[in-house]
């Protein structure tokens, strides 16, 4: 409601009219603007100021099929879930221990 208030603010201030009823609207001031009111933008004011970055906007939303295509090959790869001991040639699951590199049975042992 603050912009209400505004707005009847700046109706109520009596500007000089033209015959056909649109408001006189003064000419701008004579002589080089600063930066400060070259700068101004509606809706920011001048706190936006020389330091006001623009973002990069998309114009349209991106459908779950092309979101799909895009990302398809960024997707996890199956991996191998079962491989064979070097040493031995058991199968064994990745990244488990099976025989330490000891060649033959490890189950049996030579005490």
């Amino acid at each position: 409601m603050a912009a209400a208030g505004w707005l009847r603010r700046a109706a109520a201030v009596s500007l000089p009219r033209l015959p056909s009823g649109l408001p006189l609207i003064p000419p701008p001031p004579s002589g080089p603007l600063t930066e400060a009111q070259s700068l101004v933008v509606p809706g920011l004011g001048a706190a936006a100021g020389p330091a006001m970055e623009l973002m990069a906007v998309p114009k349209k939303k991106v459908s779950k099929y092309k979101k799909g295509l895009r990302n398809g090959p960024k997707a996890l790869k199956p991996v191998p879930v079962i491989v064979r001991c070097r040493c031995c040639g058991r199968v064994k699951l990745p990244h488990f221990y099976c025989c330490s590199g000891e060649r033959g049975n490890p189950s049996e042992s030579n005490s």
